[in-house]
């Protein structure tokens, strides 16, 4: 079952990365952006799916506990490019927190999750 579910949860993690890709890829590859207020709505916030989804596999696949911060690697890269190339003005910085606003939220849902799902296990 374990297994099963692992799988599941990395067949859902890919497809939700391929649309959010595509999506993103939509969105920005006409100029000038005209993007419609739902694209806007899930270009901003539909990223924390793939999060959660990765989080909560990597909770069930790795034993050493520096792993499952793996998923705020590519955040931390890419904000910190961003923020180079906006030359860290304020305006930078709100854009990143905003912009990673959703994977953090879709972590941080994968660990209370996580929690939830242990606390309930030690108690049955």
């Amino acid at each position: 079952m374990k297994n099963r579910t692992d799988q599941i949860l990395l067949i859902a993690f890919v497809l939700t990365l391929a649309a959010y890709l595509v999506m993103f890829a939509d969105c920005f590859s006409r100029f000038p952006i005209n993007a419609s207020p739902l694209l806007q709505f899930l270009i901003l916030y539909f990223h924390a799916i793939p999060m959660f989804l990765i989080q909560l596999l990597l909770f069930r696949l790795s034993k050493p506990r520096w792993w499952k911060l793996l998923p705020f690697l590519p955040m931390l890269v890419v904000g910190l490019a961003f923020l180079r190339i906006a030359e860290w003005h304020i305006l930078g910085w709100i854009l990143v927190l905003w912009w990673c606003a959703a994977p953090v939220i879709g972590c941080t849902l994968a660990w209370a999750a996580h929690k939830f799902y242990k606390r309930g296990d030690t108690c049955g």
